[in-house]
């Protein structure tokens, strides 16, 4: 089944991807995809595991990793594990930067932090690309939401973004840096899994 799933989670951002290259609008965004019921517990206490970065930009999963940690506790929904605590389980069990804990791991991390749930994720894309007289930064991220006891992914996202789309199609006013980018990506990704039923129970 774990197969299965990540099989589907890439399959939805492969998808995602060939939908924007083929439309001008490009598809609703971001997507998600439920491969299995959330816990039918409201969630109190969540882990963010460090994000991995398949960019050429330095840094580009730590920039986001917490920016999206940032906005995930100004929701103020959850007990969020500080990222230190998840570092030092990560270097505990051996897991090094770029990987993805093992099954066995991920329950061993699980009972550690005190977690049943934690979001995973990848930035795939992160630029900043001069346009005319501004930046038009891009950003494109997969994120997954993770059963720590059985290692299964419950939901997949991707999203993406440029900067020049909130000028064109949403009239907030041009985002022209990455880290601005990533705050409105983040809180895009995170009303949605609000809006689908993801609840804590802070607040």
């Amino acid at each position: 089944m774990k197969l299965i799933s990540k099989g589907l989670c890439v399959f939805m951002f492969l998808f995602g991807l060939a939908l924007l290259s083929l439309s001008a609008c490009g598809p609703k965004l971001p997507t998600l995809h439920k491969l299995t019921p959330l816990p039918q517990e409201k969630t109190c206490r969540i882990a963010v595991l460090p994000f991995l970065n398949q960019t050429g930009y330095p840094e580009a999963s730590v920039i986001f990793y917490r920016i999206f940690l940032a906005e995930l506790v100004q929701s103020g929904r959850f007990d969020i594990v500080q990222e230190g605590d998840v570092r030092d389980v990560f270097h505990h069990l051996r897991v090094w930067p770029g990987q993805d804990p093992q099954k066995e791991q991920m329950k061993i991390l699980g009972d550690r932090l005190g977690v049943k749930i934690v979001i995973a994720g990848t930035v795939v894309e992160m630029a900043e690309v001069p346009e005319a007289k501004i930046i038009n930064p891009t950003l494109a991220v997969s994120l997954k939401i993770l059963d720590t006891e059985s290692s299964q992914t419950i939901w997949c996202t991707f999203h993406r973004r440029e900067g020049e789309q909130y000028r064109k199609m949403m009239h907030f006013g041009v985002v022209n840096t990455v880290t601005g980018l990533a705050h409105r990506v983040s809180q895009e990704v995170l009303e949605l899994w609000f809006k689908e039923g993801l609840k804590g129970c802070i607040g």
